[in-house]
């Protein structure tokens, strides 16, 4: 997890992950983009959060991780994290990593590859890091809104 930002006296009051591997080790095997936004659905549900948003922008990062890392491939695997203070909630997504080039947001006359132009329009806060291992932490915050209630239950 990529929490320093996050962590530093921000009063963390909650946190959850989990791994998301693909369905067996068959050739055509992939992790499943719904598994990771039903988790999420499920986790956030009462946090104050607009599951809307937090579904849209999770399942642009889980597909790209798919698409363009070793996650997509078979027997690979994505993590699912969830920070939470009483002011926001953060959700990490890590993937396997394996390919050179770095998350972005690309030229507006390209087509295609808006999942994360979604991602910095829909959230309050975005950003990346990679690991030494070479596995990407692409994460995002959205404010908590009336609500929260006793959440987490």
């Amino acid at each position: 997890m990529i929490t320093a930002g996050l962590l530093a006296g921000a009063g963390v009051r909650f946190v959850e992950a989990l791994r998301f591997p693909a369905e067996d080790d068959s050739p055509d095997a992939k992790v499943h983009v719904r598994e990771v936004r039903a988790y999420l659905r499920e986790v956030l549900d009462g946090a104050g959060v607009d599951l809307d948003d937090v579904d849209l922008m999770a399942s642009e990062i889980v597909t790209n991780a798919v698409l363009h890392t070793a996650s997509g491939r078979p027997g690979g695997r994505v993590w699912a994290a969830v920070i939470a203070t009483d002011e926001v909630i953060r959700v990490e997504i890590t993937d396997q990593g394996g390919t050179a080039g770095e998350p972005r947001i690309p030229a507006y006359s390209v087509l295609g590859g808006r999942g994360l132009l979604i991602v910095q329009e829909l959230s309050a806060r975005w950003d990346w890091a990679r690991n030494g291992e070479g596995f990407t932490t692409v994460w995002f915050e959205v404010p908590r809104t009336g609500g929260a209630g006793e959440w987490p239950r």
